[in-house]
């Protein structure tokens, strides 16, 4: 409970961060966001391929 007088005004609040919580929320929601893909089988495909293409630098 909070007790006011005239010059002085004392509230209680409850120790800890709202960005700590923020950013655990935000890490259950990426890990349920990757289990979902996971089983999905969006990480599991087969045909990967990369390709690197570099210009000619012969001045003529």
């Amino acid at each position: 409970m909070a007790y006011q007088d005239r010059e002085t005004r004392l509230v209680e609040t409850r120790k800890g961060s709202s960005a700590g919580w923020f950013i655990a929320g935000a890490l259950v929601v990426a890990l349920i966001a990757g289990a979902f893909f996971y089983s999905q089988g969006y990480f599991q495909d087969d045909d990967v391929s990369i390709e690197l293409t570099l210009p000619n630098l012969k001045a003529e």
